[in-house]
């Protein structure tokens, strides 16, 4: 295989190494967001821990029943802030698995296809090659019967499966910016939200978030 003749389209294969490195790195921000959600998780719980624990204590402290008592309500609330904010953070994590795993594997999966179906020719055109232009000294050899229309049938195949690929690869990318867009403006107002201490506004943004639509598996209708 490392001896024939490649087909090569630079163009078109730099598109599809930049898509597969997007892909990469939709998968690191799926993965540094789960990780984030899963600290936000125990960081809610925590504190809401640490709420019922100044609660308890203010039951028999009459002393300082009032500053436990505010301490407590204090730890309450940023305790459901962050609970908030882990809920935002849940349906924006839900929607970039849509397009690391599904959206953008669905183009990637075409693009694979297409990658294979180019080796099948290259190895079908080659072989028609050396055996009608062989090395000086050598006889030419006879092809199987139907050799040059199977090859043909292989090269429709490739060129097919090609502009497939292109057209997805730029239906992908017009669409996959919008969405993301408006997930990441969610996301931020309600980042904004917690680090500010806007409850009612962090609680608007898990509403906007779980209303805003999910992304869709594929962007373009399979080909």
């Amino acid at each position: 295989m490392g001896k024939i003749d490649k087909t090569v389209d630079p163009e078109f294969e730099a598109q599809c190494e930049v898509l597969k490195d997007i892909h990469r790195r939709y998968g690191l921000v799926v993965a540094a967001a789960k990780n984030f959600s899963h600290v936000l998780t125990q960081m809610a719980e925590a504190e809401k821990k640490l709420s019922e624990s100044f609660y308890q204590l203010s039951m028999k402290e009459e002393q300082i029943k009032a500053q436990c008592t505010m301490t407590s309500e204090t730890m309450r609330g940023v305790g459901e802030q962050a609970a908030s904010l882990d809920a935002c953070l849940r349906y924006f994590i839900s929607s970039m698995e849509t397009v690391y795993n599904q959206t953008i594997t669905d183009t990637l999966h075409t693009i694979y296809n297409t990658e294979s179906a180019r080796i099948e020719y290259d190895v079908d055109r080659n072989d028609i090659s050396a055996a009608t232009n062989p090395p000086q000294g050598q006889l030419t050899k006879n092809l199987p019967v139907g050799a040059t229309e199977k090859c043909e049938e292989k090269k429709a195949k490739y060129e097919k499966l090609k502009n497939d690929a292109k057209i997805k690869m730029r239906l992908l990318e017009e669409n996959r910016i919008s969405v993301v867009a408006a997930q990441l403006e969610k996301l931020q107002s309600a980042l904004a939200a917690y680090y500010s201490g806007n409850a009612k506004l962090l609680e608007a943004s898990v509403r906007e978030l779980s209303f805003l639509q999910s992304p869709q598996p594929s962007f373009i209708p399979t080909m």
